[in-house]
């Protein structure tokens, strides 16, 4: 295992991108999903069972990704140890003592918030384990605060280790809130607005034979 700057920065620059890749999908979710009831209402109308199986799937997806983020720094695979791009590996590389001391009292913050959910991604999400599902038993409970906490701590480590590594703190919620998934919600807003007026407008739906631009979609 190299322990060189130029190690450390390529490192730091890779764990900042799954970052801001697990921080993506997280502003996803609330954009769809923790509005308000409206919108939720609205998701239901439109496609109620789709929008309730993606609900599941993106939060299973979150918490694999706050999992990946804080494994351990190497998992054995078969007689070799491969290294993990994780909090708990950036800790293992060349650190002033001052910074070093930091993330570790941050990463100490992530192992909290890991602990609620870990039993979640093993036994459930990328495991099916049998007695949770015959049983039914409920794993990866936490609370608003908890996972708040989480991402500042996970922020803070970012900044830390950007901070050294390469030169200044890394916002890792870079990306634009909501995204691409309220320019969704604006088509699905027109989508209900659209059926209203087909069924106000006699005639209409005759009217634009031939001219809808994804008929074969």
């Amino acid at each position: 295992m190299s322990n060189s700057n130029a190690h450390r920065k390529e490192v730091v620059e890779k764990f900042c991108e799954a970052c801001i890749w697990a921080r993506t999908v997280r502003n996803h979710f609330s954009a769809l999903f923790e509005f308000n009831q409206r919108r939720l209402d609205l998701l239901e109308e439109v496609s109620a069972f789709f929008f309730h199986d993606l609900n599941i799937i993106l939060i299973e997806y979150i918490l694999l990704q706050l999992c990946k983020l804080t494994d351990p720094e190497s998992t054995k695979v078969g007689k070799n140890w491969l290294d993990n791009l994780t909090t708990n590996y950036i800790l293992t590389l060349q650190w002033s003592p001052e910074t070093l001391n930091a993330l570790k009292i941050k990463n100490d913050e992530l192992m909290v918030f890991r602990s609620k959910i870990v039993d979640a991604r093993r036994k459930l999400i990328a495991h099916s384990d049998l007695r949770m599902h015959l049983e039914s038993i409920s794993l990866g409970d936490f609370s608003e605060s908890d996972e708040f906490a989480f991402w500042a701590a996970l922020q803070a480590f970012v900044d830390l280790a950007h901070s050294e590594a390469i030169d200044g703190p890394y916002p890792i919620d870079a990306t634009m809130q909501g995204g691409d998934a309220l320019s969704l919600i604006h088509v699905l807003k027109d989508g209900v607005d659209y059926e209203a007026v087909v069924a106000d407008e006699e005639g209409f739906l005759l009217n634009r034979v031939g001219k809808r631009r994804y008929e074969d979609a």
